[in-house]
């Protein structure tokens, strides 16, 4: 008996965490935008690379024709989001958006929120002399105009191209991380402003509250605004929406 296709549109450790639940039963193909050049393994089934806009994404449902979508891309993957909540609506294809919740700021935290890297990127300087980034490859570009102080960017894979600014190192890693190593880290590089995205989950918050402990500005870039969908915050939630299908 063929198993009902499910296709998740993946790259966080909550579609990693479905995609392994659900193998057993459906037959997941997970899709992985391609920009991590080492991505950790997955279950079941894995495409690589775009889908194309909305007349691709249509293309590949089209010729695929999965029983449902579940996107559990980054909170920060707005315009994939954006893409699949359309395409689906047009196919008439049961749609899901898995999105972990944000973090709440703490009693100490020292946040400042902006709703674009350019804005952050030019106010940054106001806020510290050395700032550790953070955003993965967010329009670094904007980092540029970040002068007068000291930037050190840390990603899993080699930014490219590198902001054109004249004090800038790359710091290669990826988390989970520790709340004792990043405090190390802070210190060792003499971090006094961290930049962030407001990514949820437990994979990177240690960042957060080294910064809280060690009293230090967060320039926090906001999440990005979606189209209404319907909308699940945990993996569990996900699950019991694919068995409620009934597929």
């Amino acid at each position: 008996m063929t198993k009902p296709r499910l296709l998740i549109l993946g790259g966080t450790g909550e579609a990693r965490q479905l995609a392994a639940l659900l193998v057993d039963q459906y037959d997941t193909v997970t899709s992985l935008a391609g920009r991590t050049q080492d991505p950790m393994a997955l279950a079941g089934a894995v495409r690589q690379g775009g889908f194309g806009g909305v007349s691709g994404f249509l293309a590949y449902l089209e010729q695929n024709r999965p029983a449902a979508v579940i996107d559990a891309t980054h909170p920060y993957a707005a315009r994939m989001g954006t893409t699949a909540v359309q395409a689906t609506a047009q196919m008439h294809i049961p749609f899901l958006r898995l999105e972990r919740p944000a973090w709440i700021q703490q009693p100490g935290d020292d946040w400042h929120l902006f709703e674009t890297v350019e804005a952050l990127a030019e106010r940054l300087p106001n806020l510290g002399t050395h700032g550790l980034i953070t955003l993965g490859g967010a329009n670094l570009g904007a980092f540029s105009r970040a002068t007068g102080m000291r930037l050190t960017l840390r990603a899993i894979d080699p930014p490219d191209p590198l902001p054109d600014h004249p004090a800038i190192q790359v710091l290669l890693d990826r988390g989970p991380f520790t709340l004792e190593s990043e405090r190390a880290l802070l210190t060792r590089l003499g971090i006094d402003v961290l930049v962030a995205r407001n990514a949820g989950g437990s994979a990177t918050r240690a960042k957060i509250d080294a910064a809280r402990m060690h009293k230090l500005p967060v320039a926090l870039l906001a999440r990005p605004a979606r189209p209404d969908s319907n909308y699940v915050n945990t993996v569990a939630a996900a699950v019991r929406w694919v068995e409620g299908l009934n597929l």
